[in-house]
């Protein structure tokens, strides 16, 4: 969603043909300010400031400042002393003051400006929800609406959205939030507080339009007032007023559906506050429109215009990130990246691992094949071209296991052979799987009297003890590994809600080829090609699905790997890829897997399947990726303060377990901190650097697109996908108390639908402090290993997805697959890179090597290689 630029004055734009103020019209425009972050169920990383995302980077920053209060760059004195640490460069400053649209003329005297001291530079700017009409009216009433309807705003909502923490359901089947309202209100014995006054009572048969109509007229007074007022009343709550439109827009966010408008949110608290404000002021109390200097107060209109960017800040955060991108593009002109002829003879390698391009498999990809060099490792999305909707055994409803951007037509679902289920039957006879329906008081009384001690007693032991009761994978909704998928299509008649059951052989060819071409696999298979997904576990974890695959819309991508794994190994599906060019040989098969990206522990999937192949080969990839976790869990355990000290894989890997299996740990992993570069080519042209699992890995061979079609459809999925991750972490980053969600610790699970500090809160939207702690918020350098022409026809066909590019959401470059050389885009032009020759990538022999001691982010380094 993005604000385009009105053409007419506001409120001109507002006014009904009559002349009156147009509500709908006026709600229409302020939703897109609010936050798109759905339910826990399907946290989806997005650009946290999608409603300046047609502006570019810099403007939409300070936009959003003067709208949200909020910080738009680090303080001053941080970029000053990541400049003294040599964290930024003097040619990335010189770089940053030619790129800043300052004269020529001025820039030896900014640059003299950067390094002053300046503790209040940073600081937000006066903003509407912080400093607008609403703020100053409470001020002088002397009245915090906030604090008085707040409590009752976010109870009803949390109790009407509620998707299963409550027994009793308060709304009733086909009702409307309004409905429920008016019931509560009107034919409870004891009326909903603050609705004991029978004026504002009767005021609610009005209808959600004639109560706001009512309201602003008693409390603003003045149509050109009115919008302004209603958005200021919605930045307030930011978290539920986002909700409440996500639902209304797309009620399938759901599972448990429930019928509510943002009208009709905005009319019950504006009804809360009339009540509030007659029953402390009376019925004469001041409106808006009686305020002195009402003029002198910030206007929206006149908050989208006249910004006023902080030079200083603006050009110490592009020095920032010109210092680490550059590392990065330095770096690929040193790598030894061949161009494939026909007398070209390769080594066949013994395996081949398709991972997500995902930042924490980039490590894992690099430990793999510095253990085994025969192991050939690729990168893709991570729902494997295989866009569904997916219901596990245990699932009472489907869910979509692809990008946001896709809307799956397929439904998936999992079934068990006949003595798994009895097997599961039995399975919850203990205190974990018991449950009771405690309808009555009495019952639940004595229920938690009883039972309730058992379980506070085995709370107390996981809390001393937590690696005592570690969670299996199978009760996390990573998918049995001994059930198996419907996948096959018997028939073209849809399910009761539009899907199809299953996909048809050449679906399946279209999908598996697909995916294949835009990776370069079309030949020269192992003997074995494992399909490596990934999802993370951990306990006390409101935000789980942050942790899992974005390309899956928050969910473990075990599903894709074992449906592309069975795609690919059915004979009837190879047939037809063998006619479209692709031959996959009879001895080759393929094998699913999962990677837990918090317990650095690997599962795979369907052994029935490939149980008369030749196993040696897969047990010489499970050797190795065994070595590869524990590798992993030690790079991973020097950003742990309290993570071991020794040497030891095996103690970092206990370590790394232990954390997930805690459930007083707020930081199972650090999940994308310090993502950073997109690297969309060849492997050659990464598998000799170490990158600090910074970076998204897409596979792409240049040479098979002469076209850029294949490069647009990876960009179509990449760019929202990791461009939102960037974003979030950036912004979440930048200011955690207004784009991110603060501190855990504090932090309730309200409804299943969000977290709140507390129990009567906003729902904070973004990220937690655990997550972003250690992350340096620098945007995202996606490198195209491609020529400039064809690079340029893969954009022309994305569509609006180039508004990322153009504003500079996302920093883009390219690579001559040929020269090497190396072109930073720009809306107006490319631009030819130019790397100071000082800029040499530092040299290791291999990755332990590298990490020993850091406890902070590492350049990207030169890896020499070693013996087997």
């Amino acid at each position: 969603m993005t604000v385009s630029k009105p053409t007419t004055p506001l409120n001109d734009q507002l006014l009904g043909s009559a002349g009156g103020f147009d509500l709908d019209a006026a709600i229409e425009h302020i939703a897109h300010w609010l936050p798109t972050q759905g339910p826990l169920k399907d946290f989806i990383h997005h650009n946290t400031l999608h409603a300046v995302q047609d502006k570019p980077f810099h403007e939409g920053v300070a936009i959003a400042a003067r709208i949200f209060g909020a910080r738009s760059y680090l303080p001053l004195a941080d970029y000053q002393s990541r400049y003294r640490q040599g964290r930024i460069r003097d040619d990335a400053i010189d770089w940053a003051l030619a790129h800043c649209d300052c004269p020529e003329a001025q820039r030896a005297a900014l640059r003299e400006r950067l390094f002053e001291d300046d503790k209040h530079s940073h600081y937000p700017p006066i903003s509407l929800a912080n400093h607008g009409i609403r703020a100053h009216w409470m001020t002088a009433l002397e009245v915090d609406l906030n604090a008085l309807a707040h409590p009752v705003v976010f109870r009803l909502l949390g109790n009407f959205l509620d998707q299963g923490i409550s027994r009793w359901t308060l709304a009733k089947d086909g009702e409307s939030f309004w409905d429920c309202v008016l019931r509560l209100t009107q034919n409870s014995l004891l009326p909903l507080y603050p609705f004991h006054i029978a004026e504002v009572r009767e005021l609610l048969n009005q209808g959600p339009d004639g109560v706001i109509a009512h309201c602003l007229e008693r409390m603003v007074g003045a149509e050109s007032w009115y919008e302004q007022y209603l958005l200021e009343l919605l930045l307030s709550h930011p978290g539920w007023a986002g909700m409440v439109r996500l639902i209304e827009l797309n009620p399938q966010a759901l599972l448990a559906k429930r019928t509510i408008s943002l009208k009709q949110l905005i009319a019950f608290e504006m009804a809360c506050e009339l009540a509030f404000l007659t029953k402390k002021r009376g019925k004469q109390f001041s409106n808006i429109a009686k305020l002195p200097q009402l003029d002198t107060l910030p206007r929206f209109e006149h908050q989208l215009a006249d910004l006023a960017i902080p030079l200083r800040l603006r050009v110490w955060h592009e020095a920032m990130e010109w210092s680490m991108h550059s590392e990065l593009l330095a770096a690929l002109v040193t790598q030894p990246v061949t161009r494939a002829t026909p007398n070209t003879t390769k080594v066949s390698p013994t395996a081949q691992a398709l991972f997500c391009i995902d930042d924490r498999e980039c490590s894992l990809r690099r430990h793999l094949e510095e253990i085994d060099p025969s192991i050939e490792t690729f990168g893709a999305a991570g729902f494997f071209g295989i866009d569904f909707l997916y219901q596990g055994l245990d699932d009472v409803y489907p869910v979509a296991q692809c990008p946001a951007v896709i809307t799956p037509k397929h439904l998936i679902r999992e079934e068990a052979p006949h003595q798994h289920r009895k097997k599961t039957k039995t399975k919850t006879k203990n205190l974990a799987g018991m449950h009771f329906s405690a309808h009555s008081m009495f019952r639940g009384w004595l229920f938690t009297q009883t039972i309730g001690l058992g379980y506070a007693i085995r709370l107390a032991w996981n809390v001393f003890r937590p690696g005592a009761g570690v969670p299996k994978v199978q009760q996390l909704s990573e998918v049995e590994a001994h059930s198996h998928l419907h996948l096959l299509r018997e028939n073209d008649e849809p399910t009761e809600e539009g899907y199809l059951l299953g996909f048809s052989f050449s679906e399946m060819a279209d999908r598996v080829g697909g995916l294949l071409r835009n990776i370069g696999l079309t030949q020269g298979f192992a003997p074995l090609v494992v399909i490596v997904a990934h999802g993370s576990s951990s306990v006390n974890n409101p935000h789980f699905a942050a942790y899992d695959c974005g390309a899956c819309s928050g969910k473990p991508g075990a599903p894709n790997a074992r449906a592309f794994a069975w795609m690919a190994n059915h004979s009837s599906v190879r047939d037809i890829l063998r006619e479209r060019g692709i031959s996959i040989p009879d001895d080759t098969y393929f094998v699913a897997a999962l990677h837990n990206t918090s317990r650095d522990e690997i599962s795979y999937f369907d052994p029935n399947a490939y149980r008369h192949r030749d196993l040696s080969k897969l047990h010489t990839f499970k050797h190795a990726m065994q070595h590869a976790l524990l590798r992993n869990a030690r790079e991973r355990c020097r950003w742990f303060e309290l993570g071991p000290q020794s040497h030891s894989n095996k103690e970092a890997h206990r370590h790394v377990v232990a954390r997930a299996s805690s459930i007083f740990e707020p930081r199972p992993e650090y999940n994308h901190s310090n993502n950073l570069y997109c690297v969309v080519g060849r492997r050659e042209l990464s598998r000799q650097l170490f990158l600090d699992r910074r970076s998204f890995l897409h596979s792409y061979v240049p040479d098979s697109d002469p076209q850029g079609e294949i490069l647009a459809k990876i960009l179509g999925a990449i760019i929202p996908v990791c461009g939102g991750i960037n974003l979030e972490y950036l912004f979440s980053r930048v200011d955690n108390s207004v784009y991110g969600a603060g501190t855990k610790l504090p932090h309730n699970v309200i409804g299943l639908l969000g977290v709140a500090n507390g129990v009567e809160g906003d729902l904070r939207t973004g990220l937690p402090q655990q997550m972003i702690e250690v992350h340096e918020p620098a945007r995202l350098l996606m490198v195209i290993e491609q020529r400039r022409d064809i690079v340029d026809q893969a954009l022309a066909l994305i569509g609006d997805l180039k508004e990322w590019l153009d504003n500079e959401w996302i920093r883009f470059a390219c690579q001559d697959p040929l020269s090497h050389e190396l072109f930073y885009y720009s809306a107006r032009s490319w631009e030819a890179v130019r790397l100071p020759a000082s800029l040499q990538p530092p040299a290791a022999p291999h990755s332990e090597r590298i990490i020993v001691g850091k406890t902070e982010t590492i350049p990207v380094h030169q890896l020499l290689g070693r013996p087997a």
